[in-house]
């Protein structure tokens, strides 16, 4: 303390106050705070004790994390089993997977990937004997909860197809065959095999699926579940196809023609679209032309075909297919079918118009419906052609067909895809009040809605004044529809409202859906927070307030991240709130997120570029308690820097004593931060000789950097005389010549204004280059209104 005082008196002797620093002509002027006059008093009496407690609104409740039912338990369950802790009863455990699993069939919600690897721990875990208890033997696992399980894996479209999902159709099956459970199956081995090949090929293991049917082709039982019942052979070639396994996906095509299972069109529409999204066209053509042995060619295959002949330059020859189709007089659907693909390969809208009027069936006429409309309509969404979109509704007032719901909720995607939002607002509120998903008996049209309600949404995030009281409103309707949101959606708003500083918005975006999410689909809404605090065109208070948010809904975020955001505060200046990243780290209950040694590290040499005596203290006593961890002399040598750069050198040279006494040694960082601390300590030219006199006697390989901080140890008890002879001397010493940091590392520590003066008079004619070199990063003015350079003096341990 007394030796802080001296050097600040010291200081402030040197330094004259009549004159004015040379750097004052490059310092921006102080901004002086306005003083503004004392209103003249008014005394007025009032009763405000009733007044403040009625007028004064309470504040909003931060809505509660949502989980669906019973997946909370099974999280519980989860954690109690890492702990070591007692789980709890299996009638309780059986109950919330029977209500997760209900749930899951009453909304349509599929398994994200972290549920089903907790539930497949927690099927193994239930079916083994082992884990249960005396008074809980009436309490097993039945096959309703095996039932319910495979209903929700195999009958709701994925969202994720992971190793996870495969997994728990696995132990399914294993938990099945190895107990005795009943079935009304008249052979429930082979159903649950086929359940099995299903599940492999739906959820991305259609490898392993295909090599289970060839080991049970010529059995007749399981080849009645490939070829008929349950129709195996498309479900795995339809997983081939959609993993992209080409080789064995016609091996398997031309397997079961060889096995007695003929090309069928179900088969040819997907080889067919597999080589056509492609832009295979001999194979294209080949699997096109290859004769039937039972059905016609399936209507979507022309649908795909016109895309397909658009791309390859191949219009001639899909438009004599569609003739020859239209000469057929086929069903109702393949003209629907037609008239799209006329429509992209010819694109008149005119000729459509005509044939719609010559449609016939064997059985007759056809007269076109708003279905067909529909579909049309789906080709200028595809197109992203408004115009034509408009063209198509004239068309359908011309023969009088009145929009569905169907018609809205494309027309929302047609608008979307053009840009036009207003038009997309009223598709939207149109398509929401009918709901043809309900109406019209066709399901797959609310995953079609979800999808253009998450892209308007952001949308209407990504204008530059958003309206967020309408995004409000649909979020609110999104709610009360029981919609998923997906989570590159959910990071999209939440920074929006955070821009906007609606941070209970937030909140109740996060509370609703985070806990929604797998650990993927979680990890794509940390990247939006962590990308939202690291930009650096946020403010800090933003930032901040993003980071709070991120530690209470995310706790998850991984250790790398964590240590970018602190990172990202310290380069704020903000050290307050980059200790506070540091000890969430500290205090996170998984011991994989504390911080190693270079996390220490790092925030210690934080603290040395930007100093925080509590957040140093706060850290240092976290070290301390830190018995994972073994001292070092990197360790020391940051703990040297941070509590130099906090000014208190004294404590600083503790370290440096503990180093010299250890194994370890000494290391030229550690060199460097020993002068850098004499430099801030009054007196310490002393000790900085005694130590570089050591150096000399061992004759050790200087780098410029140790001799830069020598220079500057010397300099800052203010030998400028001495600090001319040792410049004029470097070369000869570190092979190198004195450059801008040298210059601009003495000039910074010389304590008095006519000693920098001085100095600048001889570097400027000594060494004019690198003075000049020096002159270009500018110049500010300290606390004590000495001139300082605005060199990056990066201290490292």
């Amino acid at each position: 303390m007394r030796a802080n005082l001296a050097r600040h008196g010291r200081r402030l002797l040197v330094c004259q106050a009549r004159t004015a620093p040379s750097c004052a002509l490059y310092a921006a002027p102080a901004r002086r705070r306005p003083v503004a006059q004392r209103p003249a008093t008014h005394v007025n009496f009032e009763r405000t004790f009733l007044g403040g407690l009625l007028q004064k609104k309470a504040p909003r409740e931060i809505r509660q994390p949502e989980y669906e039912p019973g997946w909370l338990q099974i999280m519980v369950w989860r954690s109690r089993m890492l702990d070591n802790v007692r789980p709890q009863p299996r009638l309780e455990l059986l109950e919330a997977w029977k209500k997760l699993m209900q749930s899951k069939i009453n909304t349509k919600m599929p398994f994200n990937s972290t549920q089903a690897l907790q539930c497949r721990r927690l099927l193994e875990y239930l079916a083994d004997p082992e884990n249960t208890e005396e008074n809980e033997k009436d309490r097993k696992l039945g096959a309703v909860h095996l039932a319910m399980a495979r209903q929700v894996l195999l009958e709701i479209d994925p969202i994720e197809r992971t190793q996870h999902h495969l997994d728990l159709a696995k132990a399914l099956h294993s938990v099945w065959a190895a107990g005795n459970f009943p079935s009304r199956k008249p052979n429930p081995v082979v159903s649950q095999w086929a359940y099995l090949v299903n599940a492999l090929s739906l959820y991305g293991g259609s490898l392993e699926a295909v090599q289970m049917m060839y080991d049970k082709w010529e059995q007749p039982d399981y080849f009645n579940s490939i070829n008929q019942g349950e129709r195996l052979l498309e479900v795995v070639a339809n997983g081939l196809a959609r993993e992209g396994h080409e080789a064995e996906l016609v091996k398997l095509v031309e397997y079961a023609e060889t096995h007695n299972v003929p090309y069928s069109a179900r088969i040819q529409y997907i080889v067919v679209r597999f080589f056509a999204e492609r832009d295979r066209v001999t194979e294209t053509k080949y699997w096109l032309n290859k004769p039937l042995m039972s059905g016609n060619i399936q209507a979507q295959v022309y649908r795909i075909l016109a895309p397909f002949a658009m791309r390859n330059d191949l219009q001639e020859w899909a438009t004599s297919l569609f003739l020859e189709l239209g000469e057929s007089q086929p069903w109702k659907k393949y003209w629907n079918a037609l008239l799209q693909a006329i429509l992209i390969t010819r694109g008149s809208l005119a000729e459509v118009d005509t044939m719609m009027s010559h449609m016939v069936d064997g059985s007759g006429e056809i007269a076109p419906d708003i279905h067909i409309i529909n579909g049309l309509l789906r080709v200028a969404a595809e197109q992203r052609d408004a115009a034509l979109g408009e063209d198509i509704l004239a068309l359908a007032a011309k023969r009088g067909l009145a929009p569905n719901g169907e018609t809205h909720l494309i027309l929302l995607n047609l608008r979307l895809k053009t840009d036009n939002l207003m038009g997309a607002r009223e598709a939207y509120n149109q398509a929401r009040h009918v709901q043809p998903w309900a109406n019209e008996a066709k399901p797959r049209l609310f995953g079609e809605f979800r999808l253009a309600v998450n892209e308007y949404l952001v949308a209407l995030a990504a204008q530059k004044q958003p309206d967020f009281k309408f995004i409000s409103s649909v979020l609110e309707s999104v709610e009360e529809d029981q919609m998923r949101l997906e989570p590159d959606t959910v990071g999209v708003l939440c920074l929006r409202f955070l821009e906007n500083d609606q941070h209970f918005d937030v909140m109740d975006m996060l509370s609703i859906y985070s806990f929604l999410y797998s650990e993927t689909e979680r990890e794509t809404v940390q990247n939006a927070f962590v990308s939202f605090c690291l930009d650096r065109s946020t403010s800090t208070n933003r930032a901040w307030a993003a980071y709070q948010l991120l530690q209470q809904f995310f706790q998850d975020t991984s250790f790398e991240r964590r240590v970018s955001l602190m990172n990202a505060f310290f380069e704020r200046k903000r050290p307050d709130m980059a200790s506070q990243v540091f000890g969430h780290m500290r205090a996170h209950r998984n011991k994989s997120y504390h911080p190693t040694v270079d996390t220490y590290i790092t925030c210690l040499e934080g603290f040395a570029r930007y100093p925080d005596e509590e957040g140093l203290e706060m850290v240092h006593n976290m070290l301390k308690m830190d018995v994972s961890l073994q001292p070092s002399t990197k360790l020391y040598t940051a703990l040297m820097l941070a509590y130099t750069g906090c000014g208190q050198p004294l404590i600083a040279l503790d370290y440096w004593t503990q180093i010299t006494q250890s194994r370890e040694g000494p290391s030229y960082a550690t060199l460097q931060a020993m002068f850098w601390t004499l430099e801030r300590k009054s007196g310490g030219h002393k000790q900085a000789r005694e130590v570089w006199q050591k150096i000399e006697r061992m004759d050790l390989d200087v780098p410029p950097s140790v001799y830069n901080a020598y220079i500057g140890a010397l300099a800052g008890n203010g030998n400028e005389k001495e600090v001319r002879s040792l410049i004029m001397g470097m070369a000869s010493v570190v092979g190198s010549e004195p450059d801008a940091m040298t210059l601009g590392i003495t000039y910074n520590a010389l304590p008095g204004q006519q000693l920098q003066k001085g100095f600048q008079e001889w570097a400027k004619g000594r060494y004019s280059d690198a003075w000049a070199e020096l002159m270009k990063v500018g110049r500010r003015m300290d606390e004590y209104s000495l001139c300082q350079f605005k060199i990056e003096r990066i201290m490292k341990a």
